[in-house]
């Protein structure tokens, strides 16, 4: 979040100073990029989060892991043979659960969740289900899907 402000600060400080003093049209026209990219990390990535959360379905086997995004698209990942990552929300009220490595994939997974999942280029990203809101009842399949 920091970055976001500091970004979209300066972006906005450049292109008030663009138009009001230097009033030439390449630094007017070549501000305007580095605003609306400020204003997604400030605004828009929130967003474009919840958007796609509402778009987004989980589903879970005995053997695999499922998400599907709108109708575009599909990522799977066994579910047994593979470490799983659990992360409760600290209010205690959702449930995030990784399956898979994480290693190198971590570190550009960092991004998962977060509206700017577009900096890992693609790479890195796990299947994970994001901020379940019946913790009880995805543990539970999480459990059965184990034993089974």
């Amino acid at each position: 979040m920091p970055f976001s402000i500091l970004w979209g600060g300066f972006a906005i400080f450049w292109e008030i100073g663009a138009v009001t003093m230097v009033k030439q049209p390449f630094f007017i026209l070549w501000g305007v990029p580095f605003v609306l990219v400020g204003l997604y990390f400030i605004f828009g990535r929130f967003i474009f989060k919840r958007r796609r959360k509402l778009v987004t379905a989980y589903g879970l086997t005995d053997r695999r892991a499922i998400v599907c995004t709108g109708d575009r698209s599909i990522s799977e990942a066994p579910v047994s043979g593979l470490p799983t990552k659990i992360d409760r929300a600290k209010d205690g009220r959702h449930v995030s659960v990784t399956f898979g490595y994480q290693g190198m994939a971590g570190l550009l997974g960092m991004y998962q969740n977060t509206g700017t999942d577009f900096f890992s280029f693609g790479l890195g990203q796990s299947v994970a289900f994001y901020d379940v809101e019946d913790t009880e009842g995805l543990l539970g399949a999480l459990d059965e899907s184990r034993v089974g």
